[in-house]
């Protein structure tokens, strides 16, 4: 969440009731003619088909579909190199859109800041992946480059933490001590604020650690050292894992050695993809972590409000701020499940969504979960005085 458009009145929040978000709820897109609607180029870092880039891209499309946004979509193939690359043949063969949302990758973020403010386009960027000397040459979203409206990140060191919390809960109400390990992703700064809200919860709960291992996002390499952890660990009863993708294959390795998965040992995951929520609702995996599939879908609510000159806070704290990710677990999977069971959020109104957005005070904390449950279609709440 952004904050460029951050223009909050208490009276637009009291305004705003259950038959208003209702209405909005399947309602023809007619706000602007096809000739004039506006252009977004969203460009997917990785490869088409990419498991967790592909859900943040669907979501994305539904988003601009629902709120009638023109969207295209183009590949960085996972290097700098070559989204430049991409970006630079786009702009060649194509007018120049009205927005870009994309990924800035590391090394190549002032070359491509200065090649989209020659464009003439506004920017969106998503996750904070510049650092240090580069991004002193380029600022913060608003500064050096006016075309740069914001940022959409979420808090990774917190979901680490919330996630590590659950599981040790769940421990300690069985009366045993918790002895924890960790299988973290690849050596970067995603998994390093991952890895510090698992440390933080195991401090502050007086937990065991073992060990963090990194097994760099792949399944393969999570199975073969969740088997050498519990070889050099046997009494581990938790394996906190810094995705679904890999916490999946630790289930099947915990199984594998002859152990009860959610009795023996719990797991927990990050991603909410639906292979561990169908998990999570048998009973394997305890919990998984998820939410930032939001990020293309938050930039495209954004853009929508500001179009329409709606007044919103989707962007706050001046130009970024991260936003919370949420929990599912074991405790409330049946409460969620069945938004959460398909790649794409079909029963969600992004209409709907982009409204309540328009009612909160700029808070960083925010129950997503509530958020979506509250503009389902199966279930449309009053929105008067939110209680989340």
């Amino acid at each position: 969440m952004l904050g460029l458009f951050c223009h909050y009145s208490l009276a637009s929040e009291n305004s705003i009731t259950e038959s208003s978000i209702a209405a909005n709820i399947g309602e023809s897109n007619t706000e602007k003619n096809t000739a004039n609607k506006i252009r977004v180029l969203f460009v997917n870092p990785s490869i088409e088909n990419d498991p967790f880039w592909h859900k943040i891209e669907l979501i994305t499309k539904q988003a601009a579909t629902e709120l009638n946004i023109d969207l295209a979509i183009i590949y960085g193939y996972g290097t700098r190199f070559f989204q430049l690359e991409e970006l630079t043949k786009y702009f060649e063969q194509n007018p120049a859109p009205d927005y870009i949302v994309l990924l800035n990758y590391p090394g190549h973020g002032k070359l491509t800041m200065d090649f989209l403010l020659q464009q003439q386009v506004k920017v969106i960027t998503l996750e904070q992946t510049i650092a240090k000397e580069e991004k002193s040459l380029i600022g913060t979203p608003g500064s050096k480059y006016k075309n740069w409206l914001g940022e959409i990140y979420f808090n990774n060191s917190n979901a680490g933490y919330m996630l590590a919390k659950e599981l040790i809960n769940m421990v300690k109400a069985d009366n045993k001590k918790p002895i924890v390990a960790g299988i973290s992703g690849h050596y970067g700064s995603e998994s390093t604020l991952r890895n510090s809200g698992l440390q933080a919860a195991v401090n502050e709960s007086g937990a065991q650690l073992t060990q963090i291992v990194h097994a760099g996002w792949s399944a393969e390499d999570a199975y073969k050292k969740t088997h050498k952890l519990l070889q050099r660990y046997p009494n581990i009863n938790i394996i906190w894992c810094a995705s679904d993708h890999m916490a999946l294959a630790v289930v099947d390795a915990i199984e594998d050695l002859g152990k009860v998965v959610g009795s023996d040992i719990l797991v927990g995951g990050f991603d909410w993809t639906p292979k561990a929520i169908a998990s999570i609702n048998n009973n394997k995996l305890t919990a998984s972590v998820g939410g930032h599939f939001m990020m293309g879908a938050m930039a495209i609510m954004a853009i929508y409000n500001e179009e329409q000159g709606i007044s919103h806070n989707i962007f706050v704290n001046e130009h970024y701020n991260s936003f919370e990710l949420a929990l599912i677990s074991q405790r409330n999977i049946n409460q969620y499940i069945h938004l959460l069971q398909s790649e794409t959020l079909p029963q969600v109104s992004f209409k709907g969504l982009a409204q309540l957005y328009s009612t909160r005070a700029g808070k960083s904390s925010i129950n997503l979960l509530e958020m979506l449950k509250k503009t389902s279609l199966k279930r449309v709440t009053s929105i008067t005085n939110p209680s989340f």
